[in-house]
């Protein structure tokens, strides 16, 4: 850009002294596409032109101008140049102009005036018309317009590869924590409403080059396409819905619905036995249910006929879902936090897995099915893989017990009837005090009335022997009643033997002192046994490796908001494994997590605060498994909310499996409490 100042006022040549040879100019045109234009000036017959002070040698200003335009309107700024004349009057120099002070609609001229002037009509040295090539300057846009192929290969029975090639996606830019620009795709019914688009969709993001080309593979699920409907694979901005708006290219595709869907062999003569070999193609299961009492029922899988189920991206091997249903519910009322488990399919198509349901998700008024559907779905009517009813032998899932007999342990406050002289062995009868002190085998929390029988449990209805106390004959054998407490601090609960003194008629009062019997609940300090209650660690089949989302503090979170932290966490791992932590659908890569002595690796994160609100996925892959965890990413004002998706080889809610184990723990700890208030009431 060379500026032209008047310095001192307008200095014009005098026109009238020029030489015989009139300056005159020539002007060769080269279009730079999309950038500029280049004129190369050839002058001549400049040679009266003098150099002005402080010039070395006489100038000649050069721009380019519209025709016909009004000159008065040229500008300090308007790109020109200043160009030297040589001693013999000519000239040679180059005007570049951009394209942005160009118009296809206008025609334009080169001017050329003295130097430290504005051009006029009167001091114009030449001008000459110039033609530009506006086809080589704008050449047509026709290449950077999105397109792409999608060529169809046909797997029988099992889904659709569609090829993507596409070209003329140089404009599209990568969005923030992408390391490349990516496109999504996806397959959908021709003329289909693409607000109907789900994210729950097959869809894939494929990363552009920077030639703009881009190359991938749509694999479709042969259940997700019809024969009778006709198919186009659409292509629109990556973190976004499609709309007509946003399309970048569509393509109709064309299956080979004979090659996808080939018809089974048939005999027309005895049509009907073909059928039979089709039998133990499909996926079936049977499911053997084994009960532990008050505690859950073990469903046994054993499956076949899986053989067509592949493995889902992230997947080593193939996987199928399998939870317990009351038979006949509605299927959409499966929620993500039911417990199920994701069995692994061998390579023959078989399955065997074990499904354990918590008894407190049991109800012995309902009839319940076992239901298999396919890995990272939720069931339907229509992906159910197969279904099998189940027998529960509800009297050992919930053995039966007297529920009167947590009244005996009142019966202690019977020791004021020795107040009547008369009848002075019934005093034997507080050395059952002693007895509450077997509450100390905890093992059995459920079943706090049994207190005279806790050496076992299982047999609850003897406690009814405690009647035998009415044989107050050996008033002096109470003692041996003292050893039930051995499992706690049998020699301490000797003491009650004190009892014996009420053999004395005279002062039938004294045996209120078996009340001191109470000091015998200090047995029940052996609650601490309640770690028996770690049987209800059967719940050890969640022990699963899965992903959960936490705070920095190591809580629990539902969901992250826009710009906030959390922390991804697995357990258990192995000590020292290390996990690489992407999330997606556009791959962000988060640091490596690796396994700490207590089982745990885990990877923390910042979200942007540009990044799409919704549901996402969090995959943990180490050299031989691979996790995932879908969570939800929610607006920066909004609050948390929604857990994710079950890992790769664990139940879309194995999860809270976890959570109902505890859950157990906790009311086993409850009982136990229950059971000491009873004994210690008792007692009293």
């Amino acid at each position: 850009m060379t500026a032209f100042v008047a310095v001192g006022g307008v200095i014009a040549a005098p026109i009238a002294a020029q030489a015989a040879e009139e300056p005159s100019i020539m002007v060769g045109v080269t279009e730079v596409a999309n950038e500029r234009v280049v004129f190369a000036i050839e002058g001549t017959g400049f040679g009266d032109i003098q150099a002005l002070p402080g010039q070395t040698e006489p100038h000649a200003y050069f721009k380019l101008n519209e025709v016909g335009s009004d000159l008065s309107e040229v500008a300090q700024d308007d790109t020109s140049i200043s160009a030297s004349i040589a001693e013999g009057g000519t000239l040679s120099d180059e005007l570049s102009v951009p394209i942005g002070e160009l118009d296809a609609s206008k025609s334009y001229e080169v001017i050329s005036w003295p130097s430290r002037s504005f051009p006029t009509e009167e001091n114009v040295y030449a001008r000459t018309a110039v033609t530009i090539d506006w086809d080589a300057l704008f050449p047509s846009d026709e290449a950077a317009v999105p397109s792409f192929t999608a060529e169809a290969t046909e797997f029988a029975d099992e889904r659709v590869d569609f090829a993507i090639e596409g070209s003329g996606f140089g404009d599209v830019t990568a969005l923030p924590g992408q390391t490349e620009p990516h496109a999504y795709f996806t397959l959908i019914e021709v003329d289909a409403d693409l607000s109907e688009v789900g994210q729950a969709d097959t869809a894939i993001s494929a990363s552009i080059a920077e030639d703009g080309t881009l190359s991938d593979v749509l694999e479709v699920p042969a259940d997700d396409l019809d024969a009778t409907k006709s198919y186009e694979v659409i292509s629109w901005p990556s973190r976004s819905f499609p709309s007509d708006d946003n399309l970048y290219a569509r393509t109709a595709v064309t299956i080979d619905w004979d090659a996808l869907f080939p018809e089974e062999p048939s005999e027309p003569a005895e049509p009907s036995e073909p059928a039979e070999p089709e039998e133990p193609v499909g996926p079936t299961f049977a499911a053997e249910a084994t009960e532990v009492a008050n505690e859950r029922v073990d469903f046994a899988i054993e499956g076949s006929g899986f053989g067509d189920v592949t493995a889902l991206p992230g997947q080593t091997e193939p996987h199928v879902y399998f939870k317990l249903n009351e038979v006949g519910s509605d299927l959409s009322e499966v929620a993500q936090d039911d417990t199920s488990i994701s069995a692994e399919v061998a390579e023959d198509g078989t399955i065997t897995d074990v499904l354990p349901v918590p008894a407190g998700e049991l109800d012995s008024a309902k009839s319940y099915e076992v239901i298999s559907w396919p890995s990272r779905s939720f069931p339907t009517e229509e992906n159910v893989y197969a279904r099998a009813d189940v027998t529960i032998d509800w009297d050992a899932l919930f053995p039966e017990s007297d529920p009167s007999e947590p009244a005996e342990p009142s019966e202690p406050a019977e020791p004021g009837e020795p107040a009547e002289p008369t009848d002075p062995a019934e005093p034997t009868e507080p050395a059952e005090p002693t007895e509450p002190a077997e509450p100390t085998d905890p093992a059995e929390p459920t079943d706090p009335t049994e207190p005279s029988e806790p050496a076992e449990p299982s047999e609850p209805a003897e406690p009814t022997e405690p009647a035998e106390p009415s044989e107050p004959a050996e008033p002096t054998e109470p003692t041996d009643p003292a050893e039930p407490t051995g499992p706690a601090e049998p020699a301490e609960p000797t003491d009650p033997a004190e009892p014996t003194d009420p053999v004395e008629p005279t002062e039938p009062a004294e045996p209120t002192d078996p009340a001191e019997p109470t000091d015998p609940a200090e047995p029940t300090e052996p609650a601490a046994p309640s770690e028996p209650a770690a049987p209800t660690a059967t719940a050890e089949p969640t022990q699963e490796t899965a992903i959960e989302l936490t705070d920095g503090s190591g809580n629990p979170l539902d969901g992250v908001a826009q710009g906030g932290d959390v922390t991804f966490r697995i357990a258990p791992v192995e000590a020292g494994t290390e996990f690489a932590v992407t999330v997606h659908s556009d791959p962000v890569t988060l640091p490596t997590a690796v396994g700490d002595a207590d089982g745990v690796a885990t990877s923390s994160w910042t979200v942007p605060a540009d990044f799409p609100v919704g549901d996402h996925t969090v995959r943990f892959v180490s050299d031989t498994d691979t996790y995932e965890l879908t969570f939800t990413v929610l607006a920066a004002d909004a609050p948390g909310g929604g857990s994710g998706l079950a890992p790769t080889g664990s139940g879309p809610a194995t999860e809270l499996l976890a959570g109902a184990g505890i859950m157990t723990i906790l009311c086993g700890a409850v009982l136990i409490l229950v059971r000491r208030r009873v004994v210690s009431a008792s007692a009293r």
